[in-house]
């Protein structure tokens, strides 16, 4: 009885013992670890290539800012929109209202490239997820690039490159145009230029033409009409070697600068990602995440400097300018207290000296001094003028009224004189 008991025991325990570890085991196997899960949420080299498919052979310089443009989505969408209201405007003053915009540099330096933004703009989910692959890892995404450009060199068809150089830097191809301010966006079948595909599971995207374009394996590239660079654009380019997108500050960068004048000049840096302008997009995977929003509370600092920067510019432009307004108006002010003297000398007045490069304050003030000096110099003129004919209008009044007063008196005495002759003839008789 007892040996019955304890093989029950001994069989329950092994029972409940199998069915934990069970359970264990497909547990392990319902929740990967947080390595496999970040593994999954990478782009494969099969990806990278299918989606770079169409941009790996533009020039360096427009591929730099489809880069950084694509980690904002809204504003390339809000870019294509503010475009499409206002294709009648011409280029000039495209750019000078797009000084006003808060868009990135990149976003408004596409908006020249009509059909480029526009189709960033269509193809919305290939932009999103181009920018995921240049926040996840830009190295790997750049050897992509380099790898796609040795596959069309092989094929032969980098050769065929009519308004592009094509140059090599430490076994990597540097695409730059042949013009320096003129920028050409080629279009290719991605099907055919890169030779031999070599992941069949991941054709490469393929975007068909606007408009009927014949392109073939002796004529692969059909080149659209080029755009004269008058805006911000030469403050970006590649460092192949470091695998690395560097950026200078956009402002002042319509004039060409070579690929080595930016990554060797000294200003150069890292470019660096602003969460701000990618307006609330969610992040593909939650390292990419949390790196991004844990540093918002330092690029809000970054930002907030360079809000003070450009302001302090600002001011002092403003300042510079006003300086220059009031020296203009003290030399007015001068010339015009010169003429007043000449004319004053004229009229035989001393002249008052103008005392050259003084403050408009001053000048404002020793003006205002002069004509206050000469209308009291008048007001005396005129005064004492007037006090002279009172005086000779008086004097004439007291010879008058003497005149009168001895012509009255000559009278009387006559008059008396006669009444006494008279008397004295009437006594005689």
């Amino acid at each position: 009885m007892m040996k019955n008991y304890l093989y029950l025991l001994s069989f329950v325990l092994t029972v409940l013992f199998s069915a934990n570890s069970l359970a264990q085991q497909q547990g392990v196997q319902q929740t990967p670890t947080p390595a496999l899960s970040q593994q999954s949420q990478q782009f494969s080299e099969a990806e990278l290539a299918q989606m770079l498919a169409p941009i790996a052979l533009y020039p360096d310089s427009l591929l730099t800012h489809i880069l950084i443009a694509s980690t904002y989505p809204i504003e390339i969408v809000e870019a294509d929109r503010w475009l499409k209201k206002n294709a009648t405007l011409s280029a000039k003053e495209k750019s000078q209202l797009l000084e006003s915009f808060d868009w990135d540099a990149s976003v408004k330096a596409l908006v020249a490239f009509e059909r480029v933004l526009n189709k960033l703009s269509e193809d919305l989910n290939w932009t999103q997820q181009l920018g995921d692959a240049f926040l996840q890892d830009e190295a790997k995404l750049l050897t992509s690039i380099q790898a796609l450009r040795k596959n069309a060199e092989l094929s032969g068809n980098l050769d065929k490159m009519a308004n592009m150089n094509v140059s090599y830097e430490d076994d990597n191809i540097v695409i730059e145009p042949a013009e320096k301010e003129v920028v050409y966006v080629p279009y290719y079948d991605t099907r055919m230029i890169y030779g031999a595909w070599y992941w069949p599971s991941y054709p490469p995207v393929y975007w068909p033409p606007h408009h009927s374009v014949y392109v073939s394996h002796y004529n692969p590239f059909y080149w659209h009409s080029g755009i004269n660079i008058s805006f911000n654009y030469f403050f970006s380019a590649f460092h192949w070697s470091n695998r690395q997108l560097v950026v200078v500050n956009p402002h002042r960068s319509s004039y060409y600068r070579g690929r080595h004048q930016i990554t060797r000049g000294g200003y150069a840096k890292r470019w660096l990602h602003q969460p701000a302008h990618r307006k609330g997009v969610a992040y593909r995977g939650k390292h990419i995440s949390k790196k991004y929003h844990s540093n918002r509370g330092n690029l809000h600092r970054t930002n907030k400097q360079a809000h003070l920067s450009q302001r302090n510019h600002t001011e002092r432009h403003f300042k510079q300018n006003l300086a220059v307004k009031n020296h203009t108006v003290t030399n007015r002010q001068n010339q015009q207290a010169h003429t007043k003297n000449s004319t004053i000398s004229r009229q035989g007045s001393k002249p008052h000296k103008t005392q050259p490069h003084i403050a408009s304050v001053k000048s404002k003030g020793h003006s205002e001094n002069i004509a206050q000096q000469q209308n009291i110099h008048a007001t005396k003129a005129t005064a004492k003028s007037h006090s002279k004919k009172i005086k000779t209008h008086s004097k004439r009044d007291s010879r008058s009224s003497r005149g009168h007063a001895n012509k009255s008196q000559g009278h009387q005495s006559k008059s008396v004189r006669g009444h006494q002759s008279q008397g004295r003839k009437s006594r005689h008789n």
